[in-house]
């Protein structure tokens, strides 16, 4: 049995503010190892494409690493501290990158330790983070609380974005590189100090020694493991070359990237809002599907962006990878830790980032070697470019597709699904508007009103259909019940 918390304590309140600043700092230090930017850098170090696949999901391998975290608890005694190490090791490495840059060392295999161990113990700082935020935050408030956040992460992503994509291009070659990462640096090294001043709630350890059979035990949470697994493989197949393609093949500028990356942040910060508040209310794996299944419509419609319908399809991309995005970023999340309610965390988190390295390791093999195969092959089919890369981006929208029928399979509370909240909302307001349509005054025209109820309404019919009694003219009525819908609202 759970002891009561106040979550209203000053530390409590304190912890749940540092963890939004720092998480913007983070996502404005961290811009520079995903997406475009990233894949431009091992581009200026000359990475291969299999390389690319690997580093594209480095963050993702480097959960293969969570069984070391209760070594760490039982070192530090403390989670807070474990966090802080963690963070050192995954943050500093980060300053190693100008620093080979401006001495003219571009060796891939440097490149890829760097940001392996960025990713190493930025993993670790999460398994850490989390732990403590669940225990800081209110479960009943969990989605509003991670929605606002993520809302103002996205603010700060997008705010960051224009300046490095504007550093990037007026800064040709190393020198774009080295000015981004020394910037990238400094907001590291203050998330640092922020982590540093977290509140520190109580701990138990655990020794890895039970940590499988303590989470397999569990059904549930055995069946989202699944699901988790054919998650990882399925995004980690294609998701290094969407960057990749738009740089290499469609030959897009990193100006228009960051206008594409502003739009996408703009889409999520107001669908941040929009998921916090309906996935409280409707269940967190209802918003989490309908984000999963959008993402696998974007996969498939990457499968037909050439040099001659990007324009059209990459500003519609951005759109949607703000809405499906955010409800998978948001809401898987939330769902697992509604999944943890009573239980101990650090087990959880540790097999779970442990299985979605093993996945997304499959997947970024499987990618590398399908890139490597399909580099420099182009089929013109309709006087349009299709480049054999785009082959991956179909394998993974079936992939996503298996693992969106998988999550159906996993039991947490839902009450009903995106789609039917939608048509809900929309039946309740399209029969408002017919049965109440004094509601609405723009439908009545203002002072048109007015005369339209004073004139007799005669049925307008030809003379060959008219009957005897077609000549009688209707009076409006003027004491009808506002409130009586019989014949009007359709049977549910």
């Amino acid at each position: 049995m759970q002891e009561y918390v106040d979550f209203t304590r000053p530390e409590y309140k304190k912890t749940r503010k540092l963890a939004i600043l720092e998480g913007s700092f983070y996502n404005m230090a961290f811009l520079v190892t995903q997406g475009f930017i990233v894949t431009g850098l091992a581009l200026e170090y000359g990475v291969s494409e299999f390389l690319i696949a690997i580093i594209g999901v480095l963050p993702t391998l480097a959960q293969l690493t969570q069984l070391i975290s209760p070594i760490f608890l039982r070192l530090f005694k403390s989670r807070k501290k474990s966090m802080v190490f963690a963070a050192i090791i995954g943050r500093g490495p980060l300053a190693f990158i100008p620093l080979t840059l401006a001495f003219g060392i571009k060796v891939q295999s440097l490149l890829l330790v760097i940001l392996a161990m960025v990713s190493l113990g930025n993993s670790l700082v999460g398994t850490f983070w989390a732990s403590i935020m669940r225990d800081v935050i209110e479960p009943s408030s969990t989605g509003k609380y991670y929605g606002r956040r993520n809302l103002i992460l996205s603010l700060s992503s997008m705010l960051i974005t224009p300046l490095y994509s504007l550093i990037l291009d007026t800064f040709e070659g190393d020198m774009g590189f080295i000015i981004v990462t020394v910037i990238a640096t400094c907001f590291a090294m203050i998330t640092i100090l922020l982590l540093m001043n977290h509140y520190n709630p109580p701990v138990r350890t655990y020794g890895s020694g039970r940590m499988f059979k303590e989470v397999f035990s569990n059904l549930k949470f055995r069946q989202y493991l699944k699901f988790s697994v054919l998650w990882n493989f399925a995004i980690t197949v294609s998701g290094p070359f969407y960057s990749y393609h738009q740089l290499v093949n469609l030959k897009v500028s990193y100006s228009y990237l960051s206008v594409l990356s502003i739009a996408a942040s703009l889409t999520s910060m107001i669908m941040y809002i929009l998921w916090g508040k309906i996935s409280d209310q409707i269940g967190h794996q209802s918003v989490a599907e309908f984000g999963i299944l959008g993402a696998t419509c974007l996969a498939l419609m990457w499968t037909f962006v050439t040099p001659q319908s990007y324009p059209v399809l990459l500003p519609v991309d951005a759109i949607v990878t703000g809405v499906v995005w955010s409800a998978i970023n948001l809401c898987i999340f939330t769902m697992m830790m509604g999944m943890m309610k009573g239980l101990s965390v650090e087990p959880y988190f540790s097999v779970q980032a442990f299985l979605n390295g093993l996945g997304a390791l499959g997947g970024s093999l499987l990618g590398g070697i399908i890139a490597s195969f399909l580099k420099g092959k182009v089929i013109y089919l309709l006087d349009m470019e299709f480049h054999g890369i785009q082959a991956i981006f179909l394998l993974g929208s079936m992939l996503r597709l298996s693992a969106f029928f998988m999550l159906k399979k996993v039991q947490t509370p839902k009450i009903k699904s995106v789609s039917q909240l939608f048509f809900n909302v929309m039946s309740t307001v399209g029969r408002r508007m017919a049965t109440r349509p004094y509601e609405y005054p723009m439908l009545l025209m203002g002072a048109g009103k007015k005369k339209i109820e004073k004139e007799h309404l005669p049925l307008d019919l030809p003379e060959s259909l008219k009957e005897p009694g077609d000549d009688i003219v209707i009076e409006p009525s003027t004491g009808a019940d506002p409130e009586d819908r019989s014949g009007l609202e359709p049977h549910e």
